[in-house]
């Protein structure tokens, strides 16, 4: 995705509290990219992110690009994700990829062969829409 992303204060507040960026020395590997689309990323209130926006916690429905296959996946933090029931966290690449972006856009991360890319199919489910600003 080319367009900063959309990101609520408090998912924003909570991925620098897990990184630990609070000290303000400056992160490296992974969690230095979502840091990096953090910093561009478009704040809004959780009571006004759009429905179709991928916040923490959202069960979104993607698609391979290559190979059109369709998968449901939880962005979560990382204590969540056990890497089974489609749970990953946003401190992956594939979630890094996803958080933030919009129904119909296309992520992309790297992988050991190249570029994986999925489509946003549907958002089906986002705390914040459903009045869950708990999670």
């Amino acid at each position: 995705m080319e367009n900063a992303i959309c990101v609520t204060r408090t998912d924003y507040q909570r991925i620098l509290n897990v990184i630990g960026t609070t000290s303000g020395k400056p992160a490296g590997g992974i969690a230095g990219v979502l840091i990096r689309e953090l910093e561009r990323a478009r704040m809004v209130a959780p009571a006004h992110v759009p429905g179709n926006v991928v916040t923490m916690n959202s069960r979104v429905l993607v698609r391979e690009v290559i190979s059109g296959r369709v998968t449901e996946i939880t962005v979560t933090y990382p204590d969540e994700a056990a890497g089974v029931n489609g749970k990953v966290s946003v401190l992956s690449p594939i979630g890094i990829a996803l958080f933030g972006g919009r129904e119909g856009d296309i992520a992309r991360w790297r992988t050991p062969s190249g570029i994986g890319e999925f489509r946003i199919e549907k958002v089906v489910y986002q705390p914040e829409a459903s009045g869950h600003y708990h999670l």
